[in-house]
């Protein structure tokens, strides 16, 4: 199964960066935009990707 990674970019503008480990493919979604869509040709796979910017806590953490 193939992998796929996903960066926060550095500088004024933070877009999301996501690329197929594989294939080496890669799109750069906006910074003003929180989700996309990303299609690597070579795994004929599409991803929904969405930043939460919320703080996420452990159910296992809460009172």
């Amino acid at each position: 199964m193939p992998s796929y990674s996903v960066e926060l970019l550095e500088g004024e503008e933070r877009g999301i960066r996501v690329e197929c480990d594989e294939h080496g493919e890669w799109t750069e979604l906006p910074a003003d935009r929180r989700s996309g869509s990303f299609y690597c040709e070579g795994c004929g796979r599409e991803l929904d990707v969405g930043l939460h910017t919320e703080e996420w806590r452990d159910l296992g953490e809460m009172c």
